[in-house]
């Protein structure tokens, strides 16, 4: 028999408020635990043993504790090649990975050197092997891992600022492009994973914040590469706010995941307030990304990243056979509640069309017939 299953994967998750972090799954626990494969990111380090890295912007470091309740809800992978996994120095990357293998749950994207964090996450599940590989498409370089250093796994991304008219003090337009080596060598590496596992997943951490549907430059190619090279589903996440979905030659694209738990003191006023702190946050409220006050005490997102997804995906030996999401919100409590079409899910379906047609990307999407699940398909030539 060709066994079909489940894969499914949400985006950021920032435990680190004072907890407990059960609560904030209530609304999912059960959808989330009857998945073949559940996989998500862990965006912050998990340590005791903070040591500052010198980094601008950096998270604080989270209980390794909150870590337990994915264990417990039924994760089998989390990846954390991200922009902040090296916040908290080398201590912060290597607890937060050893603290999820004891719980079982395979990690993917960061280790105590390159090598280590390069290594896919691999799980068998119903005689299907799936493997993750994931990295980090955002810098800082100084958290990357090399071959002497804890830190994530990565794409190199170069950033070009060009004159939008030959004039001198005419504004730049930015563009984004990865060399032709560094695409190259991301390709080898899912050709290689593809090779050990039925169906192969790359998670990208990715891109830029705000609400708009716009995706840069080099975000497209870079999950094209992948997929070329042998990989079946791309998931993608660090907006902290849904991005448009696609298809590419019937392989799934989830260009950003948003938010999934989000719970964080690091941005909340009252619990950072340092002047560098304050001038941050009003810098994100200025780009769409804040509003500068807090409903939920440590939500410090604004109100489009309450929109997110369980994104789900039907794969056999084959390859993937269906694709889609499951439309969720996230209260003011913070707790995350599936939304059906005929109970808010529709709103979720409308901000991600806006997204999905605003980057002009190909995916057509309807309800499935109870209405309890949203199927990605390509648009008719």
């Amino acid at each position: 028999m060709n066994k079909e299953i489940s894969i499914c994967c949400v985006g950021d998750l920032i435990l680190d408020e004072p907890g407990p972090m059960e609560p904030y799954f209530e609304g999912t626990r059960e959808i989330l635990g009857e998945q073949d494969v559940l996989i998500g990111h862990v965006e912050t380090p998990h340590t005791t043993r903070n040591l500052p890295s010198c980094i601008d912007i950096q998270a604080p470091p989270s209980n390794p504790q909150h870590l337990e309740v994915l264990a417990d809800i039924g994760f089998d992978i989390a990846t954390v090649a991200g922009n902040h996994l090296y916040d908290c120095g080398p201590y912060g990357v290597i607890d937060t990975v050893e603290k999820l293998k004891e719980l079982g749950i395979h990690p993917a994207g960061g280790g105590a050197n390159i090598m280590e964090a390069k290594k896919p996450a691999i799980v068998e599940k119903d005689g299907l092997k799936i493997g993750v590989l994931s990295y980090n498409a955002t810098g800082p370089q100084l958290g990357w891992a090399t071959s002497q250093k804890p830190g994530a796994n990565y794409v190199k991304v170069e950033t070009s600022y060009v004159p939008a008219r030959d004039m001198p003090g005419c504004p730049a337009k930015v563009y984004t492009f990865i060399w032709e080596q560094d695409i190259r060598k991301l390709q080898e590496e899912v050709a290689e994973l593809k090779k050990q596992v039925d169906i192969a997943v790359v998670v990208f951490h990715k891109g830029n914040g705000g609400d708009h549907p716009r995706l840069d430059a080099y975000e497209q190619p870079m999950c094209y590469a992948a997929l070329d090279a042998g990989a079946d589903i791309i998931f993608a996440h660090h907006h902290h706010v849904l991005k448009g979905v696609e298809l590419y030659k019937g392989k799934p694209i989830y260009h950003g995941l948003g938010n999934f738990v989000c719970v964080t003191y690091a941005m909340t006023a009252g619990y950072n307030d340092t002047p560098e702190m304050i001038a941050y946050l009003k810098q994100r409220a200025k780009e769409g990304r804040g509003d500068g006050h807090y409903e939920v005490p440590f939500y410090p997102w604004s109100e489009p990243s309450r929109y997110t997804m369980i994104a789900k995906v039907m794969a056999n030996k084959d390859g993937v056979t269906e694709c889609g999401f499951i439309p969720c919100y996230i209260e003011k409590s913070g707790n995350i509640v599936v939304k059906t079409r005929d109970h808010g899910g529709q709103k979720v379906l409308d901000f991600i069309l806006r997204q999905t047609d605003g980057a002009n990307l190909n995916a057509a999407l309807r309800w499935s017939d109870d209405g309890s699940y949203v199927i990605m398909e390509s648009k008719t030539p």
